[in-house]
């Protein structure tokens, strides 16, 4: 009989150990280092002297909780949130705003030094951010039958249990009006059991609720839910089998620049209004437009970046690989033709921007700058392509730091200069990093 060796699990010590904290990373932990290991620390901000208990023992690194803090960092400030110690859904609320910025801003920093060998200066790397609580427009908030009531919030760290929130301050205001009525009028249907979860939105349209059901409604139920919209002037919207409007059908619609971009509820768009304007003007800015440039648009959606650039380009060529999002682009663009620059040709591909031919008809010769906006995923297929075209400017937006920069790493190496990075602070009080970065030839 064969013995095979099984490795023993590193179990962390339970010996308490006293730190001082020097730096925080951009997940919101504090970062100490005991005997030459770097330990990872949950709730500890720099300055602060801390015991703690290992969590997570690894060869490299270690995981602690603090048990027990000695002094305040100047930067540690009091959360807004009650739910904050249970709630998953920040991680920085402890932590002064500005704090929050240069921590994800110097790990932005040192990953794409890393990554692309190429010496970017602090200054090179800017921040843009607006309002730190009050900023999100939409949220997914969890339902789930409990101990007799409906149990409505965000789901506990490392956990699936729901905290039944009451209030939440980085929600715009209007929707986190919207907690505690909504609450009550879902405990009251009869059949409140098959509720699955709820989306809120707050655009320039209106707000907009998404109420996913795993079984029909009754019929008096459904008038309860119509009653309920009608009072708080909101689109309610049922989302079973298929999405079907239930109150007044108007278009949802959101802003960007003066132009009006429509949507469905369940499409995707920037959670932070403020943050995806500045972002477009950062962007557009960046890639120096004029009426001689013809630009590329990779990961389109709905035309947020394309219908912005066709008020100045010469030619915008959008790609997507959402055959509905291509269909929103284009109507998005009859709708504000007047607002568009009437000599800017502007056309839209569908194509899985994964899986490419090898001459795809979109990638013409004569673009000259190219933007993309991809998924957490990156974009390594069509970096790739176009890495060896002769393009002036590159605009890579990111959600991703690591697939940023593997990507960035292909378009240095293929002759491309790092000019420009910023953070995008998309989303305050969490460790969430959104970047931007100009590559130019």
């Amino acid at each position: 009989m064969a013995n095979f060796y099984v490795p023993t699990k590193r179990q962390p010590t339970k010996q308490k150990l006293t730190v001082e904290v020097h730096a925080l990373d951009a997940f919101g932990q504090g970062v100490a280092s005991h005997s030459g290991k770097t330990i990872f620390i949950k709730n500890a901000l720099p300055g602060e002297t801390v015991d703690i208990q290992l969590t997570e023992d690894k060869k490299q690194f270690a995981k602690a909780r603090v048990l027990k803090r000695y002094n305040d960092s100047p930067e540690r400030v009091i959360p807004r949130c009650p739910h904050y110690d249970e709630c998953g859904g920040c991680q920085m609320q402890h932590v002064a705003e500005k704090l929050q910025q240069q921590s994800k801003q110097a790990a932005l920093l040192n990953l794409m030094r890393r990554e692309t060998k190429q010496d970017i200066a602090p200054e090179q790397c800017s921040v843009v951010a607006a309002s730190e609580y009050g900023y999100r427009r939409r949220a997914r908030l969890a339902v789930m039958w409990q101990k007799g009531k409906l149990q409505m919030g965000f789901r506990q760290e490392l956990s699936s249990d729901i905290i039944n929130i009451q209030t939440c301050p980085v929600l715009v205001k209007s929707l986190d009006d919207l907690l505690i009525p909504l609450r009550t009028c879902l405990n009251q249907l009869k059949s409140k059991q098959v509720i699955g979860h709820v989306e809120l939105l707050s655009v320039e349209s209106g707000l907009i609720i998404v109420l996913r059901h795993t079984q029909p409604l009754v019929e008096s139920d459904y008038l309860s839910l119509i009653q309920f919209a009608q009072k708080y002037q909101l689109s309610l919207y049922l989302h079973g089998t298929e999405l079907v409007c239930v109150t007044e059908d108007k278009t949802p619609y959101y802003q960007i620049d003066d132009l009006a971009l429509t949507f469905s509820p369940l499409d995707f768009i920037q959670v932070n209004g403020q943050i995806n304007q500045k972002m477009v003007e950062q962007a557009l800015s960046w890639l120096e437009l004029s009426s001689n440039d013809e630009v590329l648009d990779l990961f389109c959606g709905m035309g947020n970046f394309s219908l912005p650039m066709a008020k100045v380009a010469k030619q915008v060529i959008g790609v997507e690989g959402v055959d509905a999002l291509v269909e929103k682009a284009q109507t998005n663009t009859i709708l504000n033709k007047d607002l568009l620059d009437s000599a800017c040709h502007i056309e839209f591909y569908q194509q899985n921007l994964d899986e490419l031919p090898k001459h795809p008809v979109w990638l013409k010769n004569s673009i000259n700058k190219v933007l993309l906006d991809p998924a957490r995923v990156g974009a390594l297929t069509v970096v790739t392509q176009i890495a060896t075209k002769d393009l002036s400017h590159i605009v890579y937006i990111s959600c991703n730091p690591a697939t940023l920069a593997r990507d960035s790493k292909i378009l240095t190496e293929q002759g491309y200069k790092l000019v420009k990075l910023s953070v995008l602070d998309m989303f305050p009080q969490t460790k969430h990093l959104e970047s931007m970065a100009l590559f130019m030839r």
